[in-house]
């Protein structure tokens, strides 16, 4: 609606307050909830460097711990311990709550196994391949914390993105329009009072008190 078109009365004026009100009351509480989340993009962005640090030593440590076994073992003695200790891991995903934004949570348990779980005879194998195994499902440990925390960290910024969004359109679209509005309607509702007054004057100017209706006293 454009500001000429308005039906400047007391009910439109009262209309484009409350709707002032309630963007206002809006832009507070997306500002509230962006900084909030603005805090949590902070926190998770430390566990997310922190994250890709442990995975890229955990991937070096399984690195050296895979070659230092080929090199003792072989690789048909790798490959034979491997098949022996093959198995499905159990993963669920927990969705979480934060503001309204709605991420997966990544939940194992019992990746990191004891020598004696893993499958295989414990004294046909060598130390050499027990230490690359632990060092694997160290690795696919930190691999699904670094799943877990980076999907968080994008959920987040995204919904700050979002919350700027709105909040630009508030600033530089919504409010200062209602704003227009509502003085537009002021100003013409203060006009339409000067002209209801200047009539009265006329009028009152035109029949002054005590005259008879056919102008004789």
């Amino acid at each position: 609606m454009n500001v000429e078109s308005l039906n400047p009365s007391r009910m439109n004026l009262l209309l484009l307050s409350g709707r002032e009100e309630s963007a206002r009351a809006a832009l507070d509480l997306l500002r509230i909830r962006r900084e909030a989340l603005a805090r949590e993009l902070f926190t998770v962005a430390e566990r997310a460097v922190e994250g890709r640090e442990a995975f890229g030593e955990t991937v070096r440590r399984a690195t050296r711990a895979l070659a230092v076994s080929l090199g003792q073992d072989g690789r048909a003695g790798v490959e034979s311990a491997a098949f022996a200790a093959r198995r499905e891991i159990s993963v669920s995903i927990e969705e979480r709550n934060f503001w309204g934004v709605r991420f997966p949570e990544v939940r194992w348990q019992g990746i990191v196994r004891s020598v004696d779980a893993r499958g295989y005879s414990f004294p046909g194998v060598s130390s050499a391949i027990h230490d690359a195994a632990r060092e694997f499902e160290r690795t696919l440990e930190s691999v699904l914390e670094v799943v877990s925390v980076e999907t968080r960290f994008r959920r987040i910024g995204a919904e700050i993105g979002k919350a700027t969004r709105r909040i630009n359109v508030l600033n530089e679209v919504i409010l200062p329009e209602l704003r227009a509005r509502i003085r537009a309607v002021h100003l013409s509702l203060e006009e339409r009072e000067r002209e209801d007054i200047f009539r009265i004057k006329r009028f009152k100017g035109r029949n002054p008190a005590g005259s008879s209706p056919t102008g004789k006293s």
